[in-house]
């Protein structure tokens, strides 16, 4: 197995992040759209979080909670890159049983709805979560649902 580097791990994490279709819906079905959900909340608002949680104590009561605060602050800036490898892991992971025979569904009706000139090549052997999120992602913007 070929090691990755940190930067392609999240790029991984955040293109996958990026391919799920931001649909209320999903989150009845798919477990895993609850944890892109929440990386998309982590890195939306973790940064300014962060330096709020630095800068506000500071200024309260302060240069002396500076220690405390960094701490704080530095971890709440890490959450977003934590949450993009875990992203990452779970992209590559296979699908279960029985998600991965609805994603074969899933992938021959898309093929029997195709016309020939768009024919769209999905992974039909041990599809992955990111498999997962590109028929999701090819569904919702071409069928109509």
């Amino acid at each position: 197995m070929m090691k990755t580097s940190l930067m392609q791990q999240l790029k991984l994490g955040n293109d996958y992040v990026k391919l799920w279709p931001e649909r209320v819906e999903l989150g009845r079905y798919f477990s895993q759209y609850q944890a892109v959900v929440a990386c998309r909340f982590t890195k939306k608002y973790c940064l300014p979080l962060a330096l709020i949680v630095l800068f506000v104590p500071i200024m309260a009561f302060g240069s002396e909670y500076l220690n405390t605060s960094s701490v704080y602050a530095l971890f709440i800036a890490s959450l977003p890159i934590q949450a993009l490898l875990f992203m990452a892991n779970q992209s590559k992971q296979t699908l279960p049983p029985s998600l991965a025979n609805w994603y074969k569904q899933g992938v021959e009706r898309i093929q029997q709805h195709a016309d020939e000139s768009g024919k769209v090549n999905f992974k039909r052997v041990k599809p992955s979560f990111m498999d997962l999120a590109k028929l999701l992602d090819y569904s919702y913007k071409t069928m109509k649902h």
